[in-house]
């Protein structure tokens, strides 16, 4: 048995120790089914020493004091590994061009980014999505690029990715299969995919959930396989001695329960099904992320999707919609959109430094709802110097009066506050009423300053 497997294995055993001392059990009692060889969480050997493997240098920004730390192995084991502390933000282009992602287009939105003032803005990552792979490995057992779309492999798009002073991402799946089907997935190769990327200057995964051969581990829970299955990437990412944003992309997320270990877990995790281009999917993704508030920090992200400002579906005011409430949740700002050729006011939208700098505040607080009667929602975020963040949102089909006050949102003890409106840049002064006419599928968002902040 090689060292690399012998690692590996003791590194499932840890983490499937913890998992069954802690998840939560979800399905029946079965035993593995011995006509299918599974990964290593198959009774695998205990007491294995991981050492991290050498860096592969990346761009400027991924330095040495972002190293990975290797914690203990189990369910709490793998965060915080001093990445991400606040919000990703970058770019994927799947919601935009699905599968026919390719080596020129990832370079020419890399470009775009920097000439639209995107990179400026905090946009640093340049994501792959499922379809990059063929859907067999190479003799040697390793991923393959689809040659038509990356006919000079991955490690020179990275490489050029980072030229730009931008970071480089990729996707896998949990499972046998990218969620297409079309491209081989990393089941039964963790380590050997986290080493692979790593070689190829990758600074961010995306783990995707489909295929995963749940029956083969019948002695546990549907829960407890994924939870399990990801702590094992997770340990393979950290091994490789490289800084890796990792993304628990379990879509599974109510039979998973993941946000309640994904924390412990990735850097950030699903907590919502596929966003579409459309009014009701991004309000079905907010309403089933927005009360997971306590779970988010730096580090650790509540992920209700990537951003569909740009594409057909949205109008502009849902796009300000979505971009607001997806900042005040402290959530990944990754634009799906066709960033080489977007209009002037998708390029306002996903630039707005005053909404950016909410997602982006260093304290790490998720906004969290202080009213929501009737679909008339407000919403408070405590920023580190004090001021608090509100949001209005309106997600009724009628223009709506939305009222609250500057005690309901966390702040006090002032005669007056300061009203920052982040859209329009007027500023408005208030004894204390938050109060504003907001347009149906709208947002109004502040940024409340004054008085003494009562962080969450």
């Amino acid at each position: 048995m090689s060292r690399r497997t012998v690692v590996r294995k003791g590194l499932t055993a840890a983490v499937l120790a913890g998992v069954a001392a802690s998840a939560l059990a979800a399905g029946p009692a079965l035993t593995p089914s011995p006509s299918r060889t599974a990964p290593s969480l198959s009774a695998p050997p205990r007491g294995v020493t991981v050492t991290a493997g050498a860096a592969v240098p990346g761009p400027a920004a991924a330095s040495p004091s972002a190293a990975i730390h290797l914690l203990s192995s189990g369910a709490g084991g793998l965060m915080p590994n001093g990445l991400a502390l606040t919000p990703p933000m970058g770019w994927n282009g799947y919601n935009h061009f699905g599968r026919k992602v390719s080596a020129s287009l990832v370079e020419a939105a890399a470009r775009a980014l920097v000439s639209s003032g995107m990179k400026a803005a905090g946009y640093t990552y340049v994501n792959l999505d499922g379809g990059w792979a063929l859907p067999a490995r190479n003799a040697q057992g390793d991923l393959q690029p689809n040659p038509h779309l990356f006919p000079q492999g991955i490690a020179p798009v990275a490489r050029y990715v980072h030229s730009l002073g931008l970071r480089f991402g990729i996707y896998t799946s949990a499972g046998t299969k990218n969620c297409a089907g079309t491209s081989a997935g990393s089941y039964g190769h963790y380590q050997q995919d986290a080493q692979l990327f790593a070689s190829w200057g990758v600074d961010y995964v995306k783990l995707d959930w489909c295929y995963v051969p749940f029956q083969d581990y019948r002695a546990m829970s549907h829960q407890q396989v994924s939870q399990s299955l990801a702590s094992e990437m997770g340990e393979a990412i950290a091994a490789t001695g490289r800084p890796i944003v990792y993304d628990v992309n379990d879509t599974h997320v109510q039979t998973d329960r993941t946000v309640t270990w994904g924390p412990d877990t990735g850097n950030l995790w699903r907590t919502t099904r596929d966003i579409r281009p459309s009014y009701a999917s991004m309000v079905q993704h907010f309403t089933a992320n927005v009360w997971n508030y306590a779970k988010a920090g730096p580090g650790r992200w509540n992920d209700p999707d990537m951003l569909e400002v740009g594409n057909p579906g949205l109008t502009l005011t849902e796009a300000r919609a979505q971009f607001s409430l997806w900042a005040e949740m402290a959530a990944p700002l990754i634009a799906g959109n066709n960033v080489t050729a977007m209009s002037p006011a998708t390029r306002t939208i996903l630039t707005n430094a005053s909404v950016i700098a909410v997602d982006q505040d260093e304290l790490g607080k998720q906004g969290h709802p202080v009213a929501s009667k009737g679909g008339h929602w407000v919403l408070a975020k405590p920023l580190q110097n004090g001021d608090c963040a509100v949001v209005l949102f309106n997600q009724t089909g009628t223009a709506a009066t939305i009222s609250t006050s500057a005690s309901r949102v966390g702040l006090g003890g002032a005669a007056r506050y300061t009203l920052r409106n982040l859209w329009t840049r007027a500023v408005t002064t208030t004894a204390g009423p938050i109060s504003a006419r907001v347009p149906a599928h709208g947002v109004v968002m502040y940024r409340v300053s004054g008085g003494s902040g009562q962080p969450a």
